[in-house]
């Protein structure tokens, strides 16, 4: 793996998942270059020249045996090829701007102190062991919640294209109703053009949602309300069509293009196809391994600036940088000092998370095995170059048929059109899955608690929301530190945002974890060499505070229980109103 991070080379360069789909797009790239050359050769060797027909006419369509449609069908098999090639040559490499990929949730700035929303909810996790959420919700909550229990653990990219695979199975099943509807009652009223018409509708219907998914894939899905007017539309265009066919002109020709075997094809194809990205798609919902993640705990007493130790800490964490790229930070919040008190306690805590990088030697399919997770999608690409090629030898023997006879049927090349441009769209209708990355990073959670006390006389001189800058006695600190190696997948092809990014493991660094317990200690030593560190004053005060915390009563109020959030199950803030995870609003009691 290539990083290049500066103000000039703004990128990272990732290991490419599209090998295997950049080979289908290479084999079905130079297979419709030669089928378009292989119908180029039947138009130019086959036939009578005596009835040859010119290629162009601009007063009349073209006659039965004109060399027109099959130029035009020989030159878009031509150029979808290059395109196919064109498409694999631009993803031989995978080149990702700073901030993909996406953060597990909002970031605080590195200048900055507060926490993330979401910060709560990756504290939980750490804990835990295993990161839950909650299942998104969308008009196709019920049908994706059937596809497996675990969807709420996979990025928002699979829920948006599991969405739209949904979407347009419901369309094409809708689509397939209305034509076979058509064709049982246009049969028994002995209407051949008006069931090519309605076809014909079908076929734009059918193919302008497929052109919309390829030109635009991030789309979103389409509502039912969507597919529902879609299909109101496609009646109330087919019906005055089908009324007046008989006194449409060239009704008697539209019979011979074979609409009907081409809208049947064309449904048949995409719902194979869409079934296939689904059953691809349900086998990338991973649970998450749970795992016991326990935190390394320290307890020390020490008389030095609290200050100084937070600085300490910010340069550690800055040194572990992974390649020099600044960590994600989600929560920094600094212990807030009463600076009117003598004495009191305090809390801090920082959260961050490593740049996710990929190793060199790891492919892109190591949560699952790849015989597993691709077993769909291999087949998902072979199908789609197959049926391209089929498409294309198809319009060859109507090539070769249209040149021996002028009467011979137009259904070999209707069907071999819906063929080679189906086909095309079973070997991208895959490219998002093909783009799934693991990438593991280091989460680091220090959780700062403990006591402090001033000397008299200087208690005032302290800032309010700064840890002092002078020497002052910590009581206690307790210090409890998660180092966390994570693993996480996203899917480059989709949209980089909030939630694009999923935990799928997490794994217990305790030597890392150490090396925090371990620096505190070493800047509890340097303090105690510092003459300030036993000073008269500040050992009178530790001195009084011990002895006012031993007179002093203690009263233990009823404990309020705790809060959970109905949405999405994650604890709630004291007095809170919404919950810090899904936003849903919470009553208080």
């Amino acid at each position: 793996m290539v990083y290049r991070w500066n103000v000039d080379g703004t990128s990272l360069e990732f290991p490419t998942p599209y090998a295997v789909e950049n080979r289908f797009l290479t084999l079905r790239g130079y297979a419709l270059i030669g089928l378009a050359l292989l119908v180029a050769l039947m138009l130019a060797w086959v036939g009578d020249g005596k009835v040859a027909r010119p290629l162009v006419t601009l007063a009349e369509l073209p006659e039965p045996a004109s060399a027109a449609p099959h130029v035009l069908a020989a030159l878009l098999m031509a150029l979808t090829g290059v395109l196919n090639l064109w498409q694999a040559a631009r993803q031989r490499t995978l080149q990702m701007v700073p901030g993909q990929p996406a953060s597990l949730m909002s970031e605080v700035p590195h200048e900055a102190a507060g926490a993330s929303p979401g910060a709560p909810w990756l504290m939980q996790a750490l804990a835990r062991g295993v990161a839950t959420a909650a299942v998104p919700g969308s008009p196709y909550a019920r049908l994706l919640r059937r596809l497996g229990n675990d969807l709420a653990t996979a990025p928002s990219t699979l829920h948006a294209y599991m969405r739209v695979r949904l979407s347009h199975l419901l369309l094409l099943v809708a689509l397939a109703l209305l034509l076979a509807l058509a064709a049982v009652l246009l049969t028994v009223l002995d209407r051949p053009a008006a069931l090519a018409l309605v076809s014909g509708v079908v076929l734009m219907l059918g193919a302008a949602v497929a052109a919309r998914h390829v030109l635009q894939p991030l789309q979103p899905a389409l509502a039912p309300w969507v597919v529902g007017a879609l299909l109101l539309l496609g009646l109330g265009i087919a019906l005055p069509l089908g009324w007046f066919s008989a006194e449409l002109p060239g009704a008697g020709t539209w019979p011979r293009l074979a609409l009907p075997a081409g809208a049947a094809a064309l449904l048949a194809l995409g719902l194979m196809f869409e079934s296939l990205a689904l059953l691809a798609a349900r086998r990338h919902i991973i649970a998450p391994r749970p795992a016991r993640l326990m935190p390394e705990e320290l307890t020390v007493s020490f008389d030095a600036d609290l200050g100084a130790l937070f600085g300490e800490i910010d340069r550690e964490l800055q040194r572990r940088w992974a390649e020099g790229i600044p960590s994600r930070r989600y929560s920094r919040q600094p212990p807030v000092l009463d600076a009117a008190a003598e004495e009191g306690s305090f809390s801090a805590s920082v959260l961050e998370e490593s740049q996710p990088l990929t190793a060199p030697e790891a492919g892109p399919t190591r949560s699952i095995a790849p015989s597993v997770q691709t077993r769909w999608l291999w087949l998902l690409g072979a199908s789609g170059l197959a049926v391209s090629v089929i498409g294309g030898l198809l319009w060859v023997w109507a090539a070769l048929s249209h040149m021996q006879n002028p009467a011979a049927s137009w259904l070999p090349a209707t069907v071999g059109l819906v063929c080679v441009l189906a086909g095309g769209y079973g070997v991208r209708i895959g490219h998002l899955l093909w783009s799934r990355i693991e990438v593991d990073s280091s989460i680091t959670w220090l959780d700062f608690k403990g006591t402090f006390v001033r000397a008299p006389g200087v208690a005032a001189a302290v800032p309010t929301r700064a840890p002092g800058g002078m020497v002052m006695g910590i009581e206690g600190l307790v210090l409890k530190a998660w180092v966390v190696q994570a693993r996480s997948v996203f899917y480059a092809a989709g949209s980089h945002g909030i939630g694009s990014r999923t935990l799928v493991a997490l794994v217990q660094d305790g030597k890392s974890a150490a090396t925090w317990s371990a620096l505190v200690q070493g800047f509890v030593r340097n303090a105690a060499l510092s003459p300030a560190a036993a000073s008269p004053a500040l050992q009178a005060a530790r001195a009084r505070a011990r002895e006012r915390r031993v007179d002093e009563p203690v009263h233990a109020g009823p404990k309020r229980p705790a809060r959970f959030c109905a949405g999405c199950g994650t604890p709630l803030l004291a007095g809170a109103r919404f919950c810090q995870h899904c936003g849903g609003s919470v009553a208080n009691d």
